[in-house]
């Protein structure tokens, strides 16, 4: 089981690559952009909270 393991963690590493500088750019928007609508979620969340009543 453990051999297993490692030897599917030996062949993703060997798939894997590191992205190239367009493709890191996509991801980091993409990860700002989520980051971004999570908290504005959550501020909404606490405002409407509030405006209900809450503390």
């Amino acid at each position: 089981m453990l051999r297993e393991f490692f030897r599917e963690c030996k062949r993703v590493f060997r798939v894997a690559r590191k992205p190239d500088k367009s493709e890191y750019m996509t991801i980091v928007k993409v990860t700002g952009l989520g980051m971004l609508l999570i908290g504005l979620v959550g501020f909404a969340v606490m405002a409407v909270a509030r405006m209900l009543g809450g503390t």
